[in-house]
């Protein structure tokens, strides 16, 4: 991952996984996404289940993916909505809000095409139901990778244009998440912040302070595995959270008090392909 400046103030999410190798070369600009579809650390088909149960008398559901990099992560939101429900039945869910501060990313994502592998393309596959033709258009452009470190960790991308049935779903904004939380509803919160919180450094608590305002009874707050493992954060415990009982790194406002402070000790949970 990138940081944006020494003292870690702003989140700039880059990494080797998914990556535009040089301008002009792929859309155009040169950077790093650190996500991948449908990312490890949410029992996704489970947990989707369950949303769509309780919201089922909510009339708008606020769906925001904070730290949002290329969009992965709220596509992958999105393409199980759509799946689990039909494109009519989950719109009360739409649009999926993705944040991020870096301005490449953002602006790469709003054109419409994705870099995804092989990898990538099983688990969309597996999540919809065999759905990746209803969502992405494959394009005659494939690559190698350029992963940081040894050349066995390069992998053959494929360049795929989304559909307007996904594309339309998610709206990108520009912008440091600590200053959107404020602008964001303080209710009917599906709130993801994932593998995120150790670059906030000085900001970490008051971000989670902030955030705790805009989670009530009626949202969620949905953290990674990467938060769980190398950052127990204060918002396990404190801000009026409850870690869930049901779903590992999922929180709420329920009051059970449950706190399992050696859950860092466990395998983090995980739906293989």
């Amino acid at each position: 991952m990138q940081i944006n400046d020494k003292h870690y103030s702003h989140i700039n999410f880059g990494t080797s996984y998914r990556k535009v190798v040089k301008p002009g070369y792929i859309l155009g600009d040169c950077y790093e996404a650190s996500t991948y579809f449908f990312v490890k650390g949410l029992q996704w088909n489970k947990f989707f289940n369950h949303v769509i149960e309780k919201y089922k008398n909510t009339p708008k559901v606020n769906v925001f993916s904070l730290a949002g990099s290329d969009g992965s992560e709220a596509y992958s939101i999105a393409m199980l909505l759509i799946s689990k429900l039909g494109e009519e039945n989950a719109k009360k869910f739409f649009p999926v809000i993705a944040v991020d501060f870096d301005k490449a990313v953002t602006r790469n994502a709003r054109k419409g095409f994705m870099n995804l592998s092989a990898d990538d393309e099983l688990r969309i596959n597996k999540y919809t139901g065999n759905k990746l033709n209803t969502f992405f258009e494959r394009t005659n452009k494939s690559f190698l990778s350029d992963k940081i470190g040894a050349t066995d960790r390069q992998e053959i991308l494929t360049k795929f244009k989304l559909k307007p049935i996904l594309q339309d779903k998610v709206h990108f904004i520009t912008e440091d998440i600590n200053t959107y939380v404020d602008k964001m509803p303080a209710t009917n919160n599906l709130i993801f912040c994932r593998n995120c919180w150790p670059y906030l450094w000085k900001t970490r608590e008051e971000f989670a302070q902030k955030l705790s305002t805009k989670t009530d009874a009626n949202s969620y707050l949905v953290l990674g595995n990467f938060d769980s493992i190398c950052c127990p954060m204060n918002v396990k415990n404190c801000y009026g959270f409850s870690m869930n009982k049901e779903f590992p790194n999922v929180f709420d406002k329920s009051g059970s008090g449950f706190f399992d402070d050696m859950r860092w000790l466990v395998n983090p949970i995980e739906e293989n392909i």
